[in-house]
């Protein structure tokens, strides 16, 4: 897993930046970025709106309320996104991007987002 980094949410998109636009930080992190001391559901819906604010999605889905628990951190807008959009949210578009990771080149890739996504 991944160093936890920052102390602020542009940290936070640097150092997924950094890491190639996919990023693994636990909940105690991102529940220190935001001020808060505990991860109740009102704070963890404000951490995936302030991520989102910022440009980030995340997965799990739903965050874990475990301070413990990794959280893969991704930038919007990338092709990273566009799978995890594609994986959630079945389209004719999305049945394109699927499409194209799937070539032979990007196989080790869409094992690396499944392994991320859990499917």
């Amino acid at each position: 897993m991944g160093a936890d980094m920052g102390n602020s949410y542009e940290e936070l998109r640097a150092a997924v930046a950094a890491d190639g636009g996919l990023h693994v930080i636990t909940m105690g992190a991102l529940r220190d970025i935001e001020g808060v001391r505990r991860l109740g559901n009102r704070v963890l819906g404000t951490i995936s709106g302030q991520l989102s604010s910022h440009g980030m999605g995340h997965l799990p889905k739903e965050l874990p309320a475990n301070q413990d628990s990794p959280v893969r951190v991704y930038l919007l807008g990338t092709p990273i996104a566009e799978v995890v959009d594609a994986v959630h949210h079945p389209s004719l578009k999305g049945d394109e991007t699927l499409r194209g990771v799937g070539g032979s080149e990007a196989r080790a890739q869409l094992q690396k987002i499944r392994e991320i996504i859990g499917g």
